[in-house]
């Protein structure tokens, strides 16, 4: 074989290693995850349905109750198992990597995560108790509320998901900033325009119509924003003192 063949064997090699390592990682944070989604986890999830009174989760079907709690160990074993997976991505592409992308990846993603999880315990706290108030209240007097475990899962789900992404806002426009797509200039003059991009993206996003849950959406994207471009002034002083010093060196 060739050396460009063998290293691509090589690679092929390592990263069916690194795969499979992550893939019992995250099956043995599984199994312990399933000691806590009774006592712990499933707690937490339906915390947020203490704001609303009179309010019963059912099963439907004799599986669904058994499916669940196992996609929740699975969710939870990921979740646990997340860093050390990210690891094992960081090590296979690593070698192809310059230095300060590798800087890029090891604070950018950490980062990431934890502006996730900021994003998921403020939909907790603060967006989904008054959402599902709200959503409780429509035909109160001829209905009772009485909601599926599976279809209230994916509620919760569906905004954990979307507010995780809303709080990924500030990274995102410092990363672009450092590329040098935007400029902070361009992001303060956009101020207005993204301000109504919110409130309709809000509409869109929250499950109820009320004033009060798209203020809760819609509050925090612009403060994210305006934190973005205060961190977009950092990414362009960065990218210029890059080029600067990309200039020197080519002209030694």
């Amino acid at each position: 074989m060739t050396e460009k063949e063998m290293s691509l064997l090589e690679h092929i090699i390592e990263l069916r290693g690194r795969v499979f390592r992550a893939v019992v990682v995250w099956l043995v944070a599984t199994v312990i995850a399933t000691i806590f989604v009774e006592s712990h986890i499933m707690p937490w999830l339906l915390r947020p349905l203490g704001s609303v009174a009179g309010v019963k989760i059912i099963v439907l079907s004799p599986a669904e109750g058994a499916i669940t709690y196992f996609k929740i160990a699975l969710v939870g074993g990921f979740s646990v198992a997340l860093p050390y997976i990210l690891f094992e991505i960081y090590g296979f592409i690593a070698p192809g990597l310059y230095k300060a992308e590798r800087v890029t990846y090891l604070l950018g993603i950490p980062t990431a995560i934890v502006l996730f999880v900021i994003g998921a315990i403020f939909t907790v706290e603060v967006l989904l108790p008054p959402s599902l108030t709200a959503l409780s209240g429509i035909f109160s007097k001829d209905v009772e509320s009485q909601y599926s475990l599976q279809y209230y899962l994916s509620f919760f789900t569906m905004l954990v998901f979307w507010m995780g992404l809303i709080f990924q806002t500030p990274l995102v426009i410092y990363v672009i900033a450092r590329l040098g797509a935007v400029t902070p200039q361009l992001l303060a003059k956009g101020r207005r325009i993204v301000w109504f991009l919110a409130v309709v993206a809000a509409a869109i996003v929250t499950p109820t119509p009320d004033p009060i849950t798209m203020l809760l959406v819609t509050a925090p994207f612009i403060v994210l924003y305006e934190i973005g471009i205060l961190l977009s002034h950092i990414g362009a002083r960065q990218r210029a003192r890059s080029g600067e010093a990309a200039e020197a060196a080519n002209s030694e």
